[in-house]
């Protein structure tokens, strides 16, 4: 019997020797990667340092071609070195204290500007460099420490309150710029969704073009449950340029109000998708926990069926096996879908079907809104939110790309207005 209890010890020991190794593995993990670390900042600050000694170098060898070479005797001489003085200038996102020679015409005494300080004394390019920063997850606190490297030049920052000020002032301007930028392009197409961010709803407009590029197009506190925002969106999108008669297609959470909104404000002939993961979200509240994910996926491979009868009939099958003991969430999926089968009504093509049966491409802003807030400790206001969220939505659109299935784009828009009547007249019908 004293076997048993001795292999029982062992296994007890064993098991604390592999917890030991997993700590041991995860400490020098770790380590590496410190190292790493130390040893990337190390050669970023000696590649910033040769970068301000080479600086050093070009202001000099200007100099030169301008009034030669030093100690050397010159007849044809126009200028000549003065005396030394100090220019603060932009480098790097630094000011850099510059010890250098003047330039005098020796005729009239006059001095000479020095091209390539000059280039650099714009306070514009220190202001771009801080909101560059502070996009990356540099806080004001550290700011000036990431501006720190061995060097002879002697560098200083602006302070912590400087930085956030001009931040503050940068992003406000690029937000009002963003507000009211002419829209131009033809967007057939648009889907509005919210952003909820640190307790702000954030109404965020995106347009997609004939050729399937996305564009950021406004956002604005405020949720698609209130009638007013979403009104005051669409008439602010209008006055900019945008033409209610291009827009053929909506993508939408299923809110009454926005929907009521866009029919005002775009037409009643408009088409409205929509969202599928919303309508899956709100039939999965209704019901207990053991049975959310196998809802969600019998759901999901209606949707995913090549045309509208064959869905709609799966989702009807859904619908009269929860009616008996989930009323609510048989009623909850049958209200408003079929504008989540309109895509199957205008017989998308299943790659541009899946791009659009969603607002997806909006909710992906999020990982991006995460990637440039995540080191802000203290959101003050939503002014602070809406105007991070907005940046960082400017930040995410350079990155944006075509949606996928962008091929079929023309014959969903040929199909639209083959069928759009059609596909409006059934949805209004059931709704």
């Amino acid at each position: 019997m004293g076997q048993p209890n001795f292999k029982q010890k062992g296994d007890t020991n064993m098991k604390g020797k592999k917890n030991e190794s997993k700590k041991q593995g995860r400490k020098s993990v770790k380590i590496e990667k410190n190292i790493q670390e130390e040893l990337e900042n190390s050669l970023l600050e000696q590649i910033i340092s040769f970068g301000i000694e080479s600086y050093l170098e070009l202001i000099e060898a200007e100099i030169t071609e301008i009034c030669g070479e030093r100690y050397k005797h010159m007849t044809n001489r126009e200028f000549t070195r003065w005396s030394n003085t100090a220019t603060p200038l932009i480098l790097g996102g630094r000011k850099i204290s510059i010890s250098h020679s003047r330039i005098r015409n020796i005729k009239d005494n006059s001095e000479k500007d020095i091209e390539i300080i000059n280039r650099y004394k714009n306070k514009e390019l220190l202001s771009q460099r801080q909101m560059e920063q502070m996009i990356i997850g540099v806080s004001t606190r550290k700011y000036k420490r990431s501006l720190e490297t061995d060097t002879k030049v002697k560098t200083y920052s602006d302070s912590k309150s400087t930085v956030s000020r001009n931040f503050i002032a940068m992003t406000k301007a690029k937000l009002d710029a963003w507000r009211n930028e002419p829209i131009t392009a033809v967007y057939p197409i648009l889907i509005i969704d919210g952003i909820v961010y640190a307790d702000t709803t954030v109404l965020v407009a995106m347009g997609i073009d004939k050729t399937g590029n996305k564009k950021a197009l406004g956002a604005w506190e405020g949720s698609t449950e209130n009638s007013r925002t979403c009104t005051d969106l669409l008439q602010s999108l209008i006055e900019r340029g945008l033409k209610p008669s291009n827009i053929k297609l909506a993508i939408i959470d299923g809110s009454k109000a926005l929907r009521k909104a866009l029919k005002d404000v775009f037409g009643s002939e408009i088409l409205i998708q929509r969202c599928q993961v919303h309508k899956k979200k709100n039939v999965a509240e209704y019901l207990p926990k053991e049975k959310r994910e196998s809802i969600k996926r019998a759901m999901t491979e209606a949707y995913k069926a090549e045309n509208y009868n064959t869905a709609k009939k799966l989702l009807i099958n859904i619908k009269n096996s929860l009616t008996e003991k989930y009323p609510q969430a048989a009623r909850s999926l049958e209200e408003g879908l079929e504008e989540t089968l309109t895509l199957h009504k205008l017989s998308a093509h299943k790659d541009i079907r899946k791009s659009l049966c969603t607002t997806n491409p909006i909710e992906s802003l999020n990982s991006g809104i995460r990637n440039v807030t995540r080191r802000v400790k203290r959101w003050r206001n939503s002014d602070m939110v809406i105007r991070w969220v907005c940046t960082a939505i400017l930040e995410s659109e350079k990155n944006f790309r075509r949606i996928n299935g962008y091929v079929h784009m023309d014959t969903l828009l040929i199909n639209i207005e083959n069928c759009g009547k059609k596909v409006l007249e059934e949805n209004q019908r059931v709704a």
